[in-house]
């Protein structure tokens, strides 16, 4: 067997694994490059093997870094399978909808080939086929899969794969410890091949506990001086887990009655979805929805679907919290409101999550004293707070944590990580006298 990296190997973008087996070839994730014009570059640019032989597409969970070509994989000859969970089959098109009609309106605007429209959505959903966790499953002749909760996003999962008697584990991404609503990180029950993220691999989060004390903290420093709490969010899953807890602060008085706008169309769609797959909530969240919390509407929630309704937002005097996407600040609606408000001292901008190299929420989070929105040049005067716990990614000791949760495996190959953050996990992994392998990409490992 071996293993091709075309993506998310040196980088925490782009994931496309193609393993190769006999006469088997299955593509696991096939993502957008993400975070700057050389990556729409990439994602542009024709595959390095032909789609047309791909048997089978696995995929680990909806986040567009993993999904996000996969509509391409369709447009350039890919006919088989596509296998997922059964919400990340639902949130999938979801996300790739709201891709092709961003890329669309980008390229109009800038006069650029379209990577791929609706009809190619609609082409590759056609092709998908949910499955339950925990459930083996035939993919291929010689390939069979598991997948197991990852507790990263909803629907997300580690496979563990049997390829032609190969044990082979993808962890795809991992989630933080203690993450609303998700279930907890299964652990790894059979595999000798771990193929596995390292994004935060050379970091520790804060304290989980500490996560919802620091958020409320933020909106009532807020609060109290009238200003405005904005709240770049990911649509899957960080928005989710901010209205939980704000539902929480909110029905407990924790916080007084403010207008929390979700400014986030993709994220009030994925809403239903989560309410159709309430067995995959975890115990609290469970006993909250038995009880008939509606976590995801509380007094104070405004859903602002319409454009219309966006705009009206800066005529609502503050105090006024804003959850809006994208998280990492490079499009959608968060970037109208930063030109509102990044310039005004009496505005907050909370970060709760991974900033990506050459988005404006890196730049901001590095210390940006003016950065570019809508070619207007804009100066940064807002507070920034950034909470590490509300990361949906693992940390190093979690990452530790779950490779060492199953059998000790001969081998494990680290991708979707910084170099840096791969060495550093690698440093501790080959401390248990496990071989460490850090492809670049387009690198082939043979197992």
């Amino acid at each position: 067997m071996k293993m091709t990296f075309y993506g998310a190997a040196g980088e925490v973008t782009g994931s496309c694994t193609l393993i190769e087996s006999g006469e088997s070839k299955i593509l696991v994730d096939c993502g957008f490059f993400q975070g700057s014009q050389a990556a729409y570059d990439k994602n542009a640019k024709p595959f390095p093997f032909n789609p047309a032989e791909i048997d089978v597409v696995v995929l680990t969970h909806a986040h567009i870094d993993h999904i996000g070509r996969v509509p391409k994989l369709v447009k350039e000859g890919f006919a088989g399978r596509i296998f997922s969970t059964h919400p990340t089959r639902l949130i999938a098109k979801m996300m790739w909808q709201d891709t092709a009609d961003i890329m669309r309106q980008e390229a109009h605007r800038h006069h650029k080939d379209l990577i791929y429209g609706r009809r190619h959505v609609t082409a590759a959903f056609n092709l998908m086929h949910g499955v339950n966790y925990d459930t083996r499953v035939k993919i291929t002749d010689d390939a069979h899969a598991v997948f197991r909760e990852a507790g990263h996003v909803f629907g997300s999962a580690f496979v563990e794969m049997d390829v032609a008697g190969e044990k082979v584990v993808f962890s795809g991404d991992l989630g933080n410890d203690n993450a609303p609503i998700l279930r907890d990180t299964d652990s790894i029950h059979e595999g000798e091949v771990l193929v596995m993220e390292s994004t935060y691999g050379d970091r520790e989060h804060e304290d989980s506990k500490f996560r919802m004390e620091r958020l409320k903290e933020a909106a009532l420093d807020r609060i109290k001086n009238r200003g405005t709490l904005l709240i770049p969010a990911f649509s899957l899953e960080r928005t989710q887990e901010i209205l939980y807890e704000l539902n929480s602060l909110v029905e407990n008085h924790e916080l007084p009655r403010v207008p929390i706008f979700l400014d986030s169309p993709l994220a009030i769609r994925m809403l239903p979805v989560y309410k159709q797959f309430t067995e995959l909530y975890d115990r609290d969240a469970k006993e909250l929805r038995q009880a008939g919390d509606d976590f995801f509407r509380f007094p104070g929630l405004e859903v602002t679907k319409k454009p219309q309704e966006s705009d009206e937002i800066k005529g609502v005097r503050p105090p006024k919290i804003i959850i809006a996407g994208s998280g990492m600040m490079h499009g959608g609606r968060i970037m109208k409101h930063l030109g509102d408000y990044l310039d005004d001292p009496n505005t907050t901008v909370l970060i709760i999550g991974y900033q990506a190299g050459g988005t404006t929420g890196r730049a901001l989070s590095e210390g940006a004293k003016k950065v570019t929105i809508d070619h207007e040049e804009i100066e940064a005067r807002a507070k920034l707070e950034i909470i590490g716990a509300y990361s949906a990614h693992a940390d190093r000791n979690k990452l530790l944590r779950w490779a060492r949760s199953g059998p000790r495996p001969r081998m494990v190959i680290l991708n979707h990580g910084d170099d840096a953050a791969r060495e550093s996990l690698a440093a501790e992994l080959r401390k248990d006298g496990i071989e460490v392998v850090i492809p670049q990409k387009d690198e082939t490992v043979e197992i």
